[in-house]
């Protein structure tokens, strides 16, 4: 959604509408904006002698309300390396407070904290296979010659 046009602009194609008796049309063109912005600025003006924007809506209702947020806070004190959804798990259980892990983490950000978005998982550990012979398996990089380099790095035709 974007952000609303000025209120000088939109009392600048009120007047125009009541002194030049131009139409919705011709206002459109003139201040470059919409045929239905003209008409709702219009029927706006007409209910309320004002242009001002309407204010915007609120959204969703906070999941953890602004008294429950000192339980979060000491929840993160005693447990700083548990995962977002380890405090959404926990909230639930013992402070009947249902909230997803994503929920959980902005209201810990909100309060100036950071958390871990998820489990650790353990270090990956590649092993090295050996051959029969017992030689490795990972062949050692060559240098290449300067002129089969610069043919690799060309770029590519584009037209033909």
């Amino acid at each position: 959604m974007g952000h609303g046009l000025s209120e000088d602009l939109r009392w600048r194609v009120i007047e125009a509408w009541r002194k030049k008796k131009l139409s919705t049309k011709q206002l459109a063109a003139q201040f470059g904006i919409g045929e239905a912005t003209v008409k709702r600025w219009r029927k706006r003006f007409l209910a309320t002698k004002s242009v001002k924007p309407l204010p915007r809506g609120g959204g969703m209702p906070r999941k953890i309300k602004p008294e429950q947020e000192p339980i979060v806070a000491a929840l993160v004190q005693a447990h700083p390396d548990w995962s977002e959804d380890r405090y959404a798990e926990h909230l639930a259980l013992h402070h009947d407070i249902h909230v997803s892990p994503s929920g959980a983490g902005r209201v810990i950000r909100r309060l100036g904290y950071s958390v871990k978005k998820r489990r650790s998982s353990p270090k990956s550990v590649t092993v090295q296979t050996l051959l029969p012979d017992g030689t490795s398996t990972s062949k050692k990089s060559e240098t290449l010659p300067f002129r089969v380099w610069f043919l690799w790095t060309r770029p590519a035709r584009t037209s033909r």
